[in-house]
């Protein structure tokens, strides 16, 4: 029944303040789907993951570490340490340019997340506000100044409130605010502090869209406490799904015809009119307890459709960023380098968090440079310019494998990838050229086992294989390709009416066209091209024979 704070605080006092803590909430503990589990206080595992804990019995675990981790080639890893933090590194999502012109940048990018400048504050620091300043690239000691990330996600009012940056473990960029508002206690806030980054940090506000949204100091405080009560009960918000999916429904009388008239009248509903961000408190408490109809909410998508009869308005609205009736929010889709986020968003079972091609489009270099980049790395046509879309060619398949196999790389080394792959730099003395063989390196210096950027993609080849292959057999389906990929909501192909596709001004798909690409990605990686599965002669080749076997035995095997 403990939040995740007092869990880690309880634990911590028995076992040492150096005792890293991963624990479940209530949310877990009443086995609601949309759970997560939180480490270190702010760290957040989405998925179900606080579920199968909670159905597990396991509330926490805590780990210490006493000891050094013992690498082969210590200088090698010192070395590659500098050359990656003075030449290679940016900020947040490796955007390499800063958001304003500065003295040291030939170019700047209002969007960037390199947001440090002059006169830009911590001003809720301890001992007093901290200058942002120009960060030039080079020096090793001021990365974690460079992602200023509240005032990013949460607007310029946030910087008063803003103690640091926080982060995972050892990552010089910081991309985790830390704020501290003590007037959240107002509204039943239990903590004034805490952290957190991207739409864990920022959508909590969100509640209040029907009624015209908030004004940027009341979003400030309704986002942190919102995060606060959500990261303490242990929920997931899958990817910004749960509260597209409370507009939905409150939009469209949803709620009305679902819930019981006594849960119904229990929900304080006025509060949303005032503009009382206590009711982010109340709708959370009353989703972690699992034990109403509301909290059917927090099932997915999937589940929420089919138990409300959402109908097929529902999976079609664009504003519901759903890619698929399988109930999976788009990530990074169709608007970020056209067929390549579209393909990505194709083959995963839940969010298919995908930052490798983001990188790229989102580092803040001019659209020229990073076409020659692309050009060079997948083949001429791999990455057109934003919102004026060109059919699929091969550079675009070989973008996308690409993208995938590095994701799986840095998920496999326990890489960020917000951070990796480093296909830019910010040094103009490089031309910008990033390097996308340190991974390769860091396994090499750290393991002493002979290791090539050719062998992890190969790895990671396997892996993504594997994974497909279970698909199959989970969905124990023979033909993946109709039933998983081409599951698209319509709103893809239908959006901007006025306009066709592969015209500028419009993100829109062309369905034969995306029906192309799939079957150009599945000959590139070996797939069978009508049903999307592994073929034997594939799973061979990558020491998967008794995958092979598995698929066969169903009757699921490609002929």
């Amino acid at each position: 029944g403990k939040g995740t704070r007092e869990t880690t605080e309880i634990l911590c006092g028995i076992l040492g303040e150096s005792t890293c803590v991963g624990a479940i909430g209530p949310a877990g503990e009443n086995l609601l789907p949309l759970s997560g589990m939180i480490n270190s206080r702010n760290h957040s595992g989405g998925g179900g993951l606080g579920a199968v804990l909670g159905a597990k019995k396991l509330k926490a675990i805590a780990v210490q570490g006493n000891y050094s981790v013992p690498v082969a080639d210590a200088a090698e890893v010192m070395r590659l340490n500098k050359y990656v933090l003075e030449d290679l590194i940016g900020a947040n999502n490796n955007h390499v340019v800063p958001s304003t012109p500065q003295s040291w940048a030939e170019y700047s990018s209002p969007g960037s997340r390199w947001n440090a400048r002059a006169g830009l504050y911590w001003e809720a620091a301890e001992g007093g506000p901290i200058e942002t300043g120009e960060i030039p690239p080079g020096n090793i000691n001021t990365i974690g100044y460079r992602t200023f990330k509240s005032i990013y996600d949460l607007g310029a009012a946030a910087g008063k409130y803003t103690v640091k940056m926080g982060g995972c473990q050892s990552c010089p960029i910081r991309c985790q605010a830390q704020m501290d508002i003590p007037k959240i206690r107002d509204f039943g806030a239990k903590y004034t502090t805490g952290g957190n980054t991207c739409v864990a940090q920022f959508s909590h506000a969100y509640f209040f869209s029907s009624a015209g949204g908030l004004d940027p100091e009341t979003s400030v405080m309704a986002n942190l406490l919102g995060l606060n009560a959500f990261d303490d009960l242990g929920l997931w918000e899958n990817y910004g799904q749960l509260w597209r999916d409370f507009n939905w429904c409150l939009t469209h009388n949803v709620f009305q015809r679902v819930l019981p008239r006594a849960e119904y009248d229990s929900i304080p509903w006025q509060k949303i009119q005032n503009k009382d961000i206590s009711f982010i408190q109340d709708v959370y408490e009353k989703l972690a307890k699992n034990d109403s109809e509301f909290a059917y909410l927090s099932h997915g998508s999937y589940i929420l459709a089919q138990r409300w009869n959402l109908g097929q308005e529902y999976w079609d609205a664009q504003a519901n960023n759903l890619w698929n009736t399988i109930g999976s929010a788009l990530h990074h889709s169709s608007e970020n380098a056209a067929q390549v986020g579209a393909l990505i968003n194709c083959f995963w079972n839940r969010d298919p968090m995908n930052h490798s091609v983001v990188n790229l489009t989102g580092s803040g270099l001019p659209y020229e440079i990073q076409k020659a980049k692309a050009d060079k790395l997948w083949g001429v046509g791999a990455l057109d310019q934003p919102n004026n879309y060109t059919p699929i060619n091969e550079g675009k398949v070989n973008m996308t494998k690409w993208a995938i196999l590095s994701m799986i790389i840095h998920n496999s080394l326990t890489l960020c990838n917000w951070v990796w792959p480093m296909t830019v730099s910010p040094l103009k003395s490089r031309d910008y050229d990033g390097d996308l063989d340190v991974e390769a390196q860091y396994m090499q210096a750290v393991t002493g086992e002979p290791c090539t950027t050719e062998s992890l993609y190969l790895d990671a080849e396997r892996i993504f294989t594997l994974h497909r292959a279970l698909s199959t057999l989970q969905y124990n389906s023979r033909n993946v390709r109709r039933d998983h990929d081409e599951t698209w909501n319509a709103w893809i192909f239908n959006r901007d009416p006025d306009k066709r596709p592969f015209t500028p001004g419009t993100t829109k798909m062309d369905r034969a066209d995306l029906q192309r690409a799939l079957t150009m990605f599945y000959r590139v990686m070996g797939w069978d091209e009508t049903t999307g599965i592994p073929t034997r002669a594939t799973l061979n080749r990558l020491e998967l024979g008794d995958m092979a076997d598995r698929l066969a035995a169903a009757g699921l095997l490609p002929a």
